[in-house]
């Protein structure tokens, strides 16, 4: 699709969002404001600006605005937004399905940083993703793999984390006194101010909060970390949410994204932002 196609294409799809009819009544329709895409090649894009990925993501929407020749613009979730605080150096959205859903019928047309999941509501779709993160094993020693700690050691872990069930069910499975404990924190933040005083011998983290909290320098920070994991974990993708009813926009982002991918310009982006080890790993 070269741009001009894309561009008269997008402007279609975001006139025809103007006709959404809500099959799923899943926010009483008095209660938002349906907003009329009449501004052309505008794209709005829902943005958390207190994430670990907000720089990022921002420069990731221009990338994408210049490839369909669209303005891009953002909606900040505001500090009274959230029903919970937001989590340091995570890839969870703290928000409620409601307005999750109101933010995309009267904010915006895309709301980045999505996780791709199987309890995405029917309504919602998420583009290809742009993130396909894994998780590490970081130590404050030489890198070491889970295998190498001494038996008895604790790894701490974020709560209900990508991989943190694979990691009960492991150390289930090892001989009492061959094993490993295990310590759940609330958030990455603590996790790793945990490893740092030496509560625990290793913190189980996705790589972009390990990259996102030490400034693209974990190194320097005094973290060593690897990928060596004696469990599979899933990879933790994260891409655009529209509502499903905006196929052809989402099939436009997904494009998009994939041509980005292909061209280098994502990781480029994850270095300028220091979401990549600057040491090389």
């Amino acid at each position: 699709m070269n741009f001009r196609t894309a561009a008269l294409a997008l402007i279609s799809c975001l006139l025809a969002g103007t006709s959404f009819a809500q099959s799923v009544e899943v926010v009483p329709r008095e209660l938002y404001q349906e907003r009329m895409r009449q501004e052309g090649n505008k794209l709005i894009f829902c943005v958390n600006p207190q994430g670990v990925l907000a720089e990022f993501e921002r420069d990731l929407a221009q990338a994408i605005g210049q490839s369909l020749l669209a303005d891009v613009e953002y909606y900040e979730i505001g500090e009274n937004d959230w029903p919970t605080r937001p989590l340091p150096y995570d890839y969870r959205l703290v928000l409620t399905e409601q307005q999750m859903f109101i933010m995309l019928a009267q904010e915006c047309d895309g709301f980045l940083g999505f996780l791709l999941s199987p309890s995405n509501p029917a309504w919602l779709s998420v583009t290809r993703p742009y993130l396909s993160a894994r998780t590490v094993l970081a130590t404050r020693d030489e890198p070491a793999a889970l295998t190498d700690l001494p038996h008895g050691e604790t790894i701490g872990v974020r709560m209900m984390a990508s991989g943190d069930n694979r990691l009960i069910q492991y150390l289930a499975a090892q001989p009492e006194d061959q094993s490993w404990n295990r310590t759940p924190y609330p958030d990455n933040q603590l996790l790793l101010e945990r490893l740092t005083d030496g509560t625990v011998a290793a913190a189980m983290i996705w790589e972009y909060g390990l990259f996102g909290a030490t400034g693209g320098d974990p190194a320097a920070a005094g973290y060593s970390y690897t990928y060596d994991l004696p469990f599979p974990v899933d990879p933790i993708e994260i891409g655009i949410a529209t509502r499903t009813e905006d196929s052809y926009l989402n099939g436009l982002l997904s494009d998009a994204i994939a041509a980005l991918e292909a061209d280098g310009t994502i990781d480029d982006l994850l270095r300028q932002n220091g979401l990549t080890d600057s040491a090389g790993g």
